[in-house]
């Protein structure tokens, strides 16, 4: 697969990490979303008319995929962190090295709650 052109990699997004722990009574803490590094450039592409319509009629979630350059801190990322954009916090579902081992880009699916 062809790397996605610069210019395409239009929005600036931040990956975060919680580091919330545990609270004083061994409990879960209230959640601490940290940057892991500067914001990076992406191509966003936002869920299907059709997804776009259940959301808003159902569960007010909507759904993009976001796509990177692969480096230390983009490969570093996991389902358990989130990305941030657009004014909202986007939890991530999946993450896909594009091309291999050697991939020089990674994709990541992400959810947003609308409420």
């Amino acid at each position: 697969m062809a790397r996605t052109p610069a210019g395409q990699r239009n929005k600036a997004v931040v990956f975060e990490r919680n580091s919330g722990g545990r609270s004083a009574l061994g409990g879960k803490a209230q959640p601490n979303w940290q940057p892991l590094g500067p914001a990076r450039l992406a191509k966003v592409l936002y869920g299907s008319g059709a997804e776009r319509r259940a959301a808003a009629g159902e569960q007010a979630v909507q759904a993009a995929t976001v796509r990177v350059l692969a480096d230390v801190l983009t490969r570093s990322v996991a389902v358990r962190d989130r990305i941030t954009f657009d004014g909202l916090a986007w939890d991530i579902t999946g993450v896909a090295l594009i091309g291999g081992p050697v991939a020089s880009e990674i994709e990541f699916t992400a959810t947003a709650s609308r409420d």
